[in-house]
């Protein structure tokens, strides 16, 4: 039999697979087909299941969003439909660099099902597994949904129970099937265009080719889609004074800071004058002056950064089916994606937390007392001669330079960052690219005995992330300070040989220039951002561009991941005949190939780069291989690969026209790791003509990625104390699969004009893979009342310290990846629908859709045998930080849908719930943060000559996202940024 997927609308299918009216939905899906050019309906295969003929109406909590649908919702990308979804929560894909769960991810989406992690949700294409992004928090084995082929989908399936009897690892939250368009002849060209304030616009263009024979068909598509750069400037509720969010990108440290003062005695010893000195330009320039022994001064860099990064992304997608024989099938098809986000922009330069050796700072180890590890200016530097001339009395005669500690300074922050052009408005750039490509063939058929079929398929993908950005040299920075600084360009500098030769471990060395660096704030005109002029400016004193270069350079990063699948399917029945019909089996054997390769500039590689001072003496032995950067750690180059052997078995047991059983039972063994066998159980029980019952049982589980098992680091940023500090993420060679327990129970009504399923699920999660939470390390070691835990050796192993113990003074802390604490997790699924019939000379639907979380309790988390996180549940919470991500209790959406003749329109509501940001320092505004009410509305109109054309209104009554206290004021994981928007969308075929 020729088999063909179909196209329906979304609550046409949802009454296919969850309510069991599949007459009705059989003739809509014809009619639906036949609008778009398809095929006659044939054997339908359900995400869940491998035996074919698997009935729509089985025992599946399955949903269904067609293409038609999708048009009806005015085009969504895949990003805005799975952030639409009420079943997934925590989704990546907006830009949110300031959580450790994002960072570096910016370009590419995922898909969180029940918020449990986007590396639980299983992606397919075409029912074949996906690489994943090599990226992706982390590296946690997350799949790039924005490599997808938009332009030929023609429906998603989302899974919504555990599926590792079936699919194997990942699947532990369920399974999201992006299947393509089927049976389409002719030519289709698409595109649309979305008018967002403060923005160029969203704009995309797609074309559809395909063709069909007797015996076989192709299909061809291109997709480009682009998203324009939105500043957080361009939204005012983004960039809030310190006094209404404290936490919305203020940061205690900046190059116009507190400096102290030091004097050499004759014996060589020095000393510091305390108390320290503010620069006199942090008022002026829109800083905050904090008061203390080392005044700081705090500065606002969320300025510099975007809502959401210009990208563009392109995808290339071609199939072709062929009838090799009766009852033989030859599927091939091949996927290339890019995606490109030239120009990320973050701050002009990070905090420096690490801070110069004795090598390059004469004042390292001597200062009598000890202040914070930093920075030497030493008087004769130019900044330093101009401020003490314009500030009379503000630096003691006696000082024979200054010093900068280091957890307050940063060398580039209110005037901007000049390297990257005049357009960029001082920001620092950083690249993100993405680049997939993937190629799967199958051959399915009938054998020639005992009606057996089979499907054999070698699926082979892999996708290549490179990520640059720039950070400071620790050695070079303390040199331009001392006015050895060289100029990128290598141009000659001006200093004679008597202060070049002060420089004793480089007396002579003529690649040493000779330029001053200046970090006062006599060195720049005004506030790059709000133009607020720096009475201190001295345009004879401004930095050299090359200087800067010189100092400030790129790092970069290159990671592939691949992924090698043969999959061998056979299915058939058994001969056993029970009340309900024939039992039919599946099984099957299943090979992986995981490979891992990442590659590192010079300044990113620890073993090229492993000390603060490699750059200039080419030392490769230091106490601590933590690089040569300031803020930004190193990492180590690997090659890495596994394999991974799975075999499993599938039962349908009809056992009466009432009664329908499902079995599953999988085995997996993975290299270097372990085995592991999972069973499935579900059964679906049709009471009465209007309800059915259906419920599961299950095991799952999800094997460790590569990369977590790869003992080397990523570096992240959190906020600690006032300012970001670094993240240290170690992979954990010991760690084990996380398993699961699945249980669901639910109802399907199927009441004349009323459809409805009703599913309670839940997850029992025992040692779950996640990266230990630095934020509750650093309370667990600094609590918010209390003494500290200094004392606490094991735990301050984990501090890199710029002093003493103290919460101001972390440089960077270390987590790694572990097997953590249990997990439970459980909660209601709600799926209505209604058909009031004719009215008014059309048809008007109306439907909802809603995911009701009643529990998510986390238990007690432990490190380095020290409780730092009490157990809890994460419902309703932020949970900045933590091993959940945001999990509002509630979250859905609403629609009223009429359809007259070729008009189409639907008004949509999305809601999510409101949510508490637990933190124990949050208090007042933002402690709280509001639940949401998203209206949007949509129009479609069929016109002659195969043209359609929709309309859209997002966010119709322009509502602005609520608010966090975070980072943009708002939670990236859950809110929307656009504000009200408006898209037109035009599909013509040929």
């Amino acid at each position: 039999m020729t088999k063909s997927r179909f196209f329906c609308s979304a609550s046409a299918m949802a009454a296919a697979l969850a309510f069991g009216a599949a007459g009705q939905a059989a003739a809509q899906a014809a009619q639906a087909t036949a609008q778009q050019g398809g095929t006659t309906v044939g054997e339908v295969v359900v995400t869940g299941s491998f035996i074919r003929g698997t009935p729509e109406d089985a025992a599946l909590p399955v949903d269904v969003i067609s293409q038609e649908d999708i048009e009806r919702q005015g085009a969504p990308s895949t990003l805005e439909l799975i952030k639409q979804l009420s079943v997934s929560s925590g989704v990546l894909g907006d830009t949110n660099q300031f959580d450790p769960r994002a960072q570096g991810s910016e370009g590419s989406g995922s898909v969180n099902l029940r918020g449990l992690g986007a590396q639980r949700t299983l992606v397919l294409m075409n029912g074949r597994r996906m690489s994943p992004n090599p990226f992706g928090q982390a590296g946690a084995g997350i799949v790039d949904t924005n490599t997808i082929p938009s332009v030929a989908v023609g429906r998603v399936e989302v899974l919504k129970e555990g599926a590792a009897a079936l699919y194997g690892s990942d699947a532990i939250g369920g399974v999201v099937n992006f299947i393509t368009r089927s049976g389409f002849d002719g030519l289709e060209t698409s595109g649309s265009y979305r008018l967002i304030d403060g923005s160029k616009g969203d704009y995309t263009a797609g074309v559809l080719w395909g063709h069909a024979w007797d015996n076989g068909n192709i299909l061809l598509s291109g997709g480009w889609q682009h998203r324009s750069e939105l500043k957080v400037t361009d939204r005012d509720w983004a960039t809030r004074p310190f006094a209404e969010n404290p936490e919305g990108g203020w940061s205690g440290g900046s190059s116009v800071t507190g400096f102290v003062p030091v004097t050499q005695t004759a014996a060589g010893a020095w000393v510091p004058l305390l108390p320290g000195v503010l620069d006199a330009g942090c008022g002026p320039l829109g800083g905050i002056p904090v008061a203390g022994t080392i005044p700081q001064c705090r500065f606002h860099y969320i300025e510099y950064d975007n809502l959401t990064e210009k990208e563009d992304r392109y995808q290339l997608y071609g199939e072709i089916n062929a009838d090799l024989a009766d009852n033989h099938r030859l599927h091939i098809e091949a996927l290339w994606a890019k995606t490109d986000v030239p120009n990320w922009k973050t701050s002009p330069s990070y905090l420096t937390l690490q801070t110069p050796t004795a090598t390059t700072n004469p004042t390292v180890g001597s200062l009598t007392p000890a202040v914070l590890a930093g920075w030497f200016v030493p008087a004769a530097n130019p900044g330093l001669v101009a401020y003490r001339a314009a500030n009379p009395g503000a630096v003691p005669a006696a000082a024979t330079g200054v010093h900068f500690p280091g957890v307050f300074y940063r060398p580039l922050s209110f005037g901007g960052n000049d390297i990257f052009g005049d357009q960029n408005e001082g920001s620092s750039e950083g690249l993100r690219q993405y680049e997939a490509m993937r190629v799967s063939g199958s051959l399915r058929g009938d054998l020639p005995w005992m009606g057996i079929g089979y499907d054999l398929a070698l699926t082979y993908g892999q996708q290549t992330g490179r990520r640059t950005g720039y950070d400071t040299i620790v050695s070079r920075l303390q040199l331009a300070l001392r006015g050895y600084g060289s100029a990128a360009s290598g141009a000659a500098g001006g200093c004679t040989a008597a202060e070049t030769n002060n420089f004793t471990t480089n007396a002579g060395n003529t690649a040493i220039g000779c330029y001053w660096f200046n970090p006062f704030s006599n060195a720049f005109p005004d506030n790059a951002i709000s133009g607020q002029p720096s009475p201190q400016y001295n345009a004879a004193l401004a930095n050299n561009p090359d200087v800067i270069r010189w100092f400030f350079q790129q790092v970069a990063t290159k990671q592939t991941q691949r992924l090698f699948v043969a999959d061998a399917v056979l299915n058939g029945t058994t001969g056993i005949e029970l009340g309900g019909g024939e039992v039919r089996w599946a099984g099957g054997l299943q090979f992986r190939k995981d490979g891992f390769e990442s590659e590192y500039n010079d300044l990113s590689d620890v073993d090229a780069t492993p000390c603060i001072d490699t750059p200039i003496t080419g030392a490769g032995n230091c106490p601590s291989r933590n690089g040569a950067l300031v803020f930004l750690g190193t990492g180590e180059e690997a090659d890495l690969e596994r394999y991974v052997w799975a075999a499993f078995a599938e039962l349908s047991v009809p056992v009466t026209d009432a009664i329908q059983l499902q079995l599953a039972i999988r085995y997996e063994d993975y290299e270097q790791v372990g085995t592991t066998t999972n069973p499935k159980a579900n059964i679906r029980w049709q009471l009465t003509d209007w309800l059915a019952l259906r419920g599961s049982v299950a095991t799952t589980f999800r094997g460790p990625p590569l990369t977590q098992l790869n003992p080397s680091s990523v570096t992240a940023l959190s906020f600690i104390a006032g300012s970001f500090r670094a993240i240290d993420l170690f992979g954990n060679p010991n760690l084990e699969p996380e398993t699961a327990d699945n249980y669901s129970i639910g109802a399907i009504f199927n009441i004349n004009r009323f459809k409805a399923t009703v599913d309670w699920w839940r997850f029992d999660f025992d040692g779950p893979i996640v990266g230990e939470p630095s934020a509750s390390i650093v309370n667990t070691m600094f609590p918010a009342s209390g003494p500290n835990q200094c004392s606490n050796a094991a735990l301050r192993s984990r501090f890199t310290f710029q002093g003493d113990c103290a919460a101001a003074n972390i440089a960077r802390v270390r987590t790694q990846w572990v097997n953590g604490p249990n997990i439970k997790t459980s909660g209601i699924d709600v799926l209505a629908d209604y058909d009031f019939g004719e009215v008014l000379g059309g048809a008007l639907r109306a439907g909802v859709s809603a995911t009701y979380t009643l529990e998510y309790k986390i238990a007690d988390v432990v490190v380095e045998g020290t409780r730092v996180e009490r157990a809890y549940d994460a419902v309703g919470l932020l949970n900045y930080q933590q091993i959940a991500t945001s999990l509002p209790q509630l979250k859905g959406s609403g629609y009223v849908e009429y359809t007259s003749g070729p008009h189409n329109l639907r008004f949509t509501v999305n809601y999510i719930d409101g949510y508490t940001d637990q933190r124990p320092t949050i208090s007042g505004a933002g402690k709280k943060i509001d639940e949401t009410w998203l209206a949007e509305i949509d129009y479609r109109v069929m016109l002659p000559w195969d043209t359609t054309v929709t309309l859209s209104v997002d966010n119709l009554f322009d509502q602005d996202p609520a608010f966090a206290r975070l980072d943009l004021s708002y939670d990236p994981f859950t809110g929307n940024a656009l504000g009200r928007t408006y898209k037109v969308s035009v599909r013509k075929r040929f």
